[in-house]
């Protein structure tokens, strides 16, 4: 019978590489709460996108929208990245409305879920009725919520919005600390955009 307990010196080495890693985590997981979070609003009415863009800016100084009105705008706009302060950065979370002059929500979600399954989208819209927000559920929405005027909705939008992508990053964040602690994890990172910190 062959003894499988480690060395003393190597349970403390372990021990002591198992705190660091749990250590790194959380201070990750803590620096993702407070990081911007860059929204891909997607709504071809401007008073609409300036309402979303108004709200959020007074309610977080976390939350930074941009617009386009178009499906294929959208899209472009998730794989290249969007203009903030000078340069290009990803895009943490798309906005959408279901009518758009190009396509609608619906598509454009699942032309997005086929592109980046993680990357967390919202239904803000005109469109009410349960068999629309059962499609954007099925299509692989995260949340669904038709427009009002009412502050408290937008209030909801933007704590819904950042509730999902730091979720989102969490998840990031173990499965990085995961692939860390994995001898076969390979290779740098490629030319991906970097998310606004």
């Amino acid at each position: 019978m062959t003894d499988q307990t480690p060395p003393p010196s190597d349970a403390r080495t372990n021990k002591t590489a198992t705190a660091d890693r749990s250590e790194t985590t959380a201070a990750g997981l803590a620096a993702g709460r407070d990081a911007s979070i860059i929204v891909l609003q997607v709504e071809p009415d401007a008073r609409s996108a300036e309402l979303l863009e108004a709200f959020a800016a007074r309610l977080t100084d976390r939350v930074r929208v941009r617009s386009v009105d178009r499906f294929a705008d959208a899209l472009d706009a998730v794989e290249t990245g969007v203009a903030v302060d000078g340069e290009r950065v990803a895009v943490d979370c798309v906005v959408t409305e279901q009518r758009l002059p190009d396509g609608d929500g619906i598509d454009l979600t699942e032309r997005l879920r086929e592109a980046d399954p993680a990357l967390p989208v919202v239904f803000h819209t005109t469109c009410p009725g349960e068999e629309r927000e059962a499609a954007a559920f099925g299509a692989g929405a995260d949340a669904y919520f038709e427009k009002g005027s009412d502050r408290g909705r937008f209030d909801a939008i933007v704590a819904r919005i950042c509730t999902l992508v730091d979720e989102q990053r969490a998840g990031e964040a173990a499965a990085d600390a995961g692939s860390a602690d994995s001898p076969h994890a390979t290779g740098a990172p490629g030319e991906a955009l970097r998310s606004e910190e």
